[in-house]
């Protein structure tokens, strides 16, 4: 889960991905598919992936997930929501050892409620 979330994390403070949520934000009143080109191509296939992983670690018998799809939208949560602050909306960049701090957080939240030890 670590691993994972760190590589979400880099991704989501990579500056083309501030770019775009900036985007977003700015011209989604005028234009309002551009929400649905970024979940498809982007978003959606992230969680997806994601959700996926974590119906195989509940069959494996490792986590507590009844509908992987909104565990992996709550884990994307616990990352994203402390990374938006800290990075203040992506004016700061973070480095390795607060992306790190971010992850080790949300991981250890995810567990607790999804964990099956």
């Amino acid at each position: 889960m670590t691993e994972v979330g760190v590589k979400l994390a880099e991704c989501y403070c990579d500056a083309k991905s501030v770019a775009l949520r900036r985007l977003l934000a700015a011209e989604l009143g005028n234009m309002p598919e551009l929400l649905a080109i970024v979940r498809d191509r982007a978003t959606d296939r992230v969680n997806d992936a994601l959700a996926d992983r974590l119906a195989r670690l509940a069959l494996a018998g490792r986590l507590k997930v009844t509908d992987p799809a909104v565990a992996a939208e709550q884990f994307g949560a616990l990352l994203t929501g402390p990374l938006e602050t800290r990075s203040r909306f992506g004016t700061r960049e973070l480095g390795t050892a607060e992306l790190a701090d971010v992850t080790r957080n949300a991981v250890q939240t995810f567990l607790r409620a999804f964990g099956n030890e």
